[in-house]
């Protein structure tokens, strides 16, 4: 089986007052961190649709070797217009798609190989009692996402499907975590930190767990 990856990174930041998409976290920007952490997991077809600033975006990522496609219309649509461009483009050529904002770079390795191998259509990574990313989604739901014509975004067309969704309960903060704010950001800086740490002082006689750097 196929899976492909759709990262949005056309958003302004408004509420973060900075270029959230090109922000770093030791070194790397968080959309950079997004498409590696696909990369990491084995996924080789990464759609990243850029809006704001796509020209810098692709420039500053041009060596992740990944596709772009630019939302011309950035400044009058949602992130779920965003969303139907990378679903469109990949929905003839995978069999399932992982799909992820740009701002929640910290979801963890395992956690992207554990929805690589969950068995459902539609299947969302629960941490601490809340949905999270990435979202896998099978090819065969897209037509009816990209058709829905509702106010509710990707959450709407989700919802509207005849598809049950299945939980996959993670141990990862990271998944939950999205960087709307400065203070967002300052606790991703945490995540990453506390990751850090906890594998560098791990006892040599445990298998420490993959994560995302």
């Amino acid at each position: 089986m196929k899976t492909g990856a759709v990262i949005v990174a056309a958003g302004m930041s408004t509420r973060m007052h900075d270029f959230k998409q090109l922000m770093k976290i030791d070194g790397m920007a968080l959309a950079e961190r997004v498409a590696v952490n696909f990369q990491r997991a084995g996924i080789k077809d990464i759609v990243m649709v850029t809006g704001y600033r796509a020209e810098q975006v692709e420039k500053e990522l041009s060596h992740l070797g990944i596709t772009f496609l630019w939302n011309r219309d950035y400044e009058t649509t949602q992130m779920f217009d965003s969303a139907k461009m990378g679903l469109a483009a990949l929905k003839d050529r995978c069999d399932s798609i992982l799909f992820c904002p740009a701002d929640v770079p910290f979801f963890s390795d395992n956690t992207a190989e554990a929805l690589l191998a969950a068995k459902g259509k539609l299947v969302f990574p629960v941490s601490n009692g809340r949905n999270g990313h990435p979202i896998r989604i099978d090819t065969d739901l897209i037509p009816r996402i990209l058709e829905y014509q509702g106010d509710r975004g990707l959450k709407g067309a989700l919802d509207s499907l005849d598809t049950k969704p299945v939980s996959l309960y993670v141990e990862d903060e990271g998944s939950v975590t999205d960087a709307d704010t400065k203070e967002d950001y300052h606790h991703l800086e945490k995540i990453h930190n506390t990751r850090q740490a906890n594998t560098h002082f791990a006892p040599a006689s445990r298998s420490t767990p993959p994560y995302s750097k």
